[in-house]
């Protein structure tokens, strides 16, 4: 894997102050700059383009870009956040996948805490600047972007959203396994985060250790304070082609499902027919609305006093 490739910037409109970033990553084979441009081309219904940042002029959005990785399936080197052997099965060779989703999760933690910092310079900011950030993706960019989410170290301190589209959840079923309905006591692992390869369980046990913990607490938390904000409460939006010829929307469904079960509580859903690239991609203008929709939703809780 190469280094990752340069940050695409687009500041929030002339006129207004910087009070929300979303950070948005890019599906294999293209590049921050890359994704930029095609989802401003993609249009609302009221035929504006850029829609969303005209929608939200106040926003600040953020695409990076991947590193180059090799691939064995095309037996090239191509922009991706991690080597997936397989679309049609996530499940293949997973060893294949644990560093490159370890380090673009890392990259983008750093990227989402220099904007909380950026965010906390400013007046509108202050103290709930995290909750000003949503993070996001499509395809394998929100592949990483829910690993992320489920890796955070600092589940008492969500993020304003998650917005994730045409994508699955790797390594679903030791998801399940670890923090599902189902989970054992403990997990045990022979083996140490030494950035090889290690058994798939043990692989999201390193990751999401400190989820579980949380996901034990937090019930008596929230039923103290229903006003209380942890990442289990931090919405999520997901939409996924019905016609998606690269992947399956089952698995997107899948981490629908998962989220869900897991204990998050406000987990939305939206499916599509007719998107462009075999509806790889969002529908427009129905899932551009939605998307717009939930961003708009994410603004208006800070504004109004909701965190």
């Amino acid at each position: 894997m190469s280094s990752f490739g340069p940050t695409f910037v687009v500041e929030s409109r002339d006129g207004h102050v910087h009070d929300h970033t979303a950070i948005l990553l890019h599906g294999r084979g293209s590049t921050g700059e890359e994704f930029a441009e095609e989802l401003f081309a993609t249009t609302l219904s009221d035929g504006q383009t850029p829609g969303l940042a005209d929608r939200l002029p106040s926003w600040r959005w953020v695409f990076p870009s991947s590193p180059s990785t090799w691939n064995a399936t095309f037996e090239e080197w191509m922009p991706a956040w991690f080597e997936a052997h397989s679309l049609a099965d996530p499940t293949a060779r997973q060893d294949l996948q644990q560093s490159g989703l370890r380090a673009s999760a890392q990259h983008v933690v750093t990227i989402v805490e220099d904007e909380i910092r950026r965010l906390q310079t400013i007046e509108a900011g202050g103290s709930d600047a995290h909750s000003r950030v949503v993070l996001g993706g499509i395809s394998l960019g929100g592949a990483v972007a829910l690993w992320t989410l489920l890796s955070t170290k600092q589940p008492e301190r969500p993020l304003g959203g998650f917005a994730v589209m045409s994508t699955w959840l790797p390594f679903a079923s030791e998801i399940t396994k670890y923090l599902g309905d189902e989970a054992t006591a403990e997990v045990k692992i022979s083996q140490t985060d030494d950035g090889k390869p290690v058994e798939p369980l043990a692989f999201v046990q390193i990751a999401m250790a400190p989820l579980r913990k949380h996901i034990k607490e937090c019930p008596a938390a929230l039923a103290l304070d229903q006003n209380t904000s942890t990442v289990l409460t931090a919405p999520v939006f997901l939409g996924h082609g019905r016609d998606d010829a690269y992947v399956d929307m089952e698995l997107g469904q899948q981490a629908r499902k998962l989220l869900a079960n897991v204990g998050f509580t406000s987990v939305e859903w939206h499916d599509y027919e007719g998107a462009e690239q075999e509806g790889h991609w969002l529908k427009e203008p129905e899932e551009m609305d939605d998307l717009a929709r939930f961003l708009k939703a994410v603004h208006n809780r800070i504004r109004n006093g909701a965190l």
